[in-house]
């Protein structure tokens, strides 16, 4: 039996979800007999490129009106949609993008059609096309033999040469909005006769993440029971954890209640749910407050009681961790990140100048107070300073030369993460398996014995890393690195050149 996807595909093009914009002028073109010979359909994946492009293979062929094409019931339409229409041709470009291919292909698009129509060939993943193949695909795209008909469907336009793209009529497809998606799902349903939650089909059309295809799959397997769809029969199927506990997870959070949000996260992790699935599901559940927060829109009512800059932090916070799960995912590594979060909370807040709120402005850093004011005794007339007289054969007076201003105590606000985002790829690359440790004052990066190569590339690039850091804000730190076999070292205050090199050990 074919998937519910492959079922639920699209007979005619107002019958495509949210791409309008494209079947519109495919539509225009039809009618006024005006349909070019090479199109080339980009977008993510699952949202109807290949399946546009099928419609558009019926409606060159179809046998009804040409105001009603593509009909979809007769029987050129069917055989298209069953993939056996003689004169329509599909192929994976991933499994056939040599020159020699595209040569073979160059050989049959001379023949002419079986059926009367035109020959269509539609060429999925064009992006896979080896350049020496896509360039000998150019002729026939500019000058294709009569009746014939070039759809190219890719998700990475980008990768195509100019040449390919300046010959092909360009349409680009979106991505689905979670409405959109829920339409269908609904529709889906109710052909079914399959009764569901709303907040069921809106996690799946969230977490079809803007593609029907996943959506109609995702659903298939709920279907697959029987049963009514439940938010928590989708939440299994998808291997999320549930709602509930992850709102009861949020509230503790941002309440600073860590003896509940680790019980929380420790029962969670029991249960089997990944630590950065548990991390990335939670920062959601606070995005959604976040948002319901700032726009007012939320239909239920939230259980997070918290102000828009306390979850801006933790969200912050949650996101600077994420590097953290790249290098290990068990239950300290949710535990430590938890705990940062509820630490940002209770930071004092920093206004844009960034003095503490609440705390009287620190003095600036040659303020001194002003000396008492002398007792008061008998008035007496301030005596008029008397100007001084003109010579101009003396020299001028010496300007005594500024003080240097004053290294700050602590530079600004830092974060691995940041740093990371900031390095080059090749740096970045050698950076991500260490296990960093920064506070105001010291930054320690550590590698073990299964990251030496990195290490070693590290010290070679350790003048590009300082400077980074210094770039940064960093400039104050002392920072340690230690790896299999050597460290550098940088004492505070230290400039970016000047690091010390401990010996290796044998």
């Amino acid at each position: 039996m074919p998937a519910i996807y492959q079922r639920a595909r699209p007979a005619r093009f107002d019958e495509v979800v949210g791409q309008d914009h494209v079947t519109s002028l495919l539509v225009a073109a039809l009618r006024r007999d005006a349909v070019g010979h090479a199109y080339l359909f980009s977008g993510p994946r699952g949202v109807g490129k290949t399946t546009s492009a099928r419609l558009l293979a019926m409606a060159v062929n179809c046998d009804a009106a040409a105001a009603e094409r593509p009909c979809g019931r007769c029987d050129s339409c069917r055989a298209v949609r069953d993939g056996g229409h003689p004169d329509v041709i599909e192929l994976d470009a991933a499994s056939n993008n040599s020159v020699d291919d595209v040569r073979a292909l160059r050989e049959q698009v001379r023949l002419a059609p079986l059926r009367g129509g035109r020959r269509v060939w539609i060429l999925d993943e064009a992006h896979m096309l080896s350049r020496a193949a896509a360039n000998a695909l150019l002729k026939t795209l500019e000058e294709p033999p009569p009746g014939l008909l070039f759809v190219l469907a890719t998700t990475e336009p980008e990768k195509l040469p100019a040449t390919v793209l300046s010959r092909c009529q360009h349409f680009r497809f979106r991505r689905l909005s979670d409405d959109e998606i829920r339409g269908k799902l609904e529709r889906l349903l109710a052909a079914a006769d399959t009764p569901a939650e709303g907040t069921a089909l809106d996690l799946l059309a969230r977490a079809a993440d803007g593609a029907m295809r996943d959506a109609e799959s995702m659903l298939e397997r709920l279907l697959a029971s029987g049963e009514p769809l439940t938010l928590a029969a989708a939440e299994a199927a998808l291997g999320l954890p549930p709602k509930e506990r992850l709102e009861q997870l949020a509230s503790a959070l941002v309440a600073g209640d860590l003896g509940s949000l680790l019980a929380g996260a420790a029962a969670l992790y029991a249960d089997g749910f990944a630590p950065r699935t548990l991390a990335e599901q939670l920062g959601r559940t606070l995005r959604d407050a976040l948002v319901a927060l700032v726009t007012g829109r939320s239909t239920e009512p939230s259980t997070i009681d918290a102000d828009e800059d306390s979850l801006v932090r933790v969200l912050h916070t949650l996101d600077d961790a994420q590097e953290r799960f790249v290098r290990r995912g068990d239950l300290y590594a949710l535990e430590v990140t938890l705990i940062r979060a509820v630490a940002a909370l209770r930071l004092p807040h920093t206004d844009e100048a960034g003095s503490r709120a609440g705390a009287p402005a620190a003095l600036a850093p040659d303020a001194r107070p002003s000396p008492p004011a002398p007792a008061a005794g008998p008035a007496t007339e301030p005596s008029t300073p008397q100007a001084p007289v003109f010579d101009p054969n003396s020299r001028p007076p010496r300007v005594p030369a500024a003080a240097p201003a004053a290294r700050p105590a602590t530079g600004p606000k830092l974060s691995w993460h940041t740093l990371l985002a900031r390095a080059g790829p090749q740096l970045k690359a050698f950076l991500l398996p260490a296990e960093a440790t920064l506070d105001h004052e010291r930054l320690d990066v550590r590698y073990d014995a299964r990251h030496t190569f990195h290490f070693g590339q590290l010290q070679r690039r350790e003048q590009e890393f300082l400077e980074l850091l210094d770039a940064l804000g960093g400039s104050h730190l002392s920072v340690r690195v230690e790896g299999p076999g050597g460290r550098l070292q940088r004492e505070r205050g230290a400039p970016s050149g000047e690091t010390r090199a401990a010996p290796k050990k044998a």
